[in-house]
């Protein structure tokens, strides 16, 4: 079952009323959305719920949490109850100051024969 659109409107309905300042945004990923702070990805929303990498930031944050694999092959992922705002707010702040950017891709060149 697809992430429907209803869906990732709320999810950032409630991350902005975490009220965190963070310039939030969603992207269709392989059928499914990430979510951005900037150019900076943070979270995977797949089947109308919200993954969090587990990563040491937030690891005490969701100690509790779920742990599910967002899709099939992936590594378990934490499950983020996203009507918990303060919860929510927490973790982004948490991911934004703590994960890395994205290594830029290569470009490919073309070479002439």
């Amino acid at each position: 079952m697809a992430t429907t659109q209803d869906y990732i409107e709320f999810v950032l309905e409630q991350m902005e009323a975490a009220h965190t300042g963070l310039h939030l945004w969603y992207r269709p990923m392989f059928g499914e959305y990430c979510i951005y702070s900037g150019e900076k990805p943070l979270m995977f929303v797949c089947d109308n719920t919200v993954f969090v990498k587990r990563i040491e930031c937030v690891r005490e944050l969701l100690a509790g949490a779920d742990e599910l694999a967002p899709f099939p092959g992936a590594r378990d992922f934490v499950v983020l109850d996203v009507e918990d705002t303060k919860l929510v707010g927490q973790v982004l702040l948490l991911l934004e100051r703590h994960k890395p950017m994205p290594k830029p891709k290569k470009r490919k060149t073309k070479t002439t024969k």
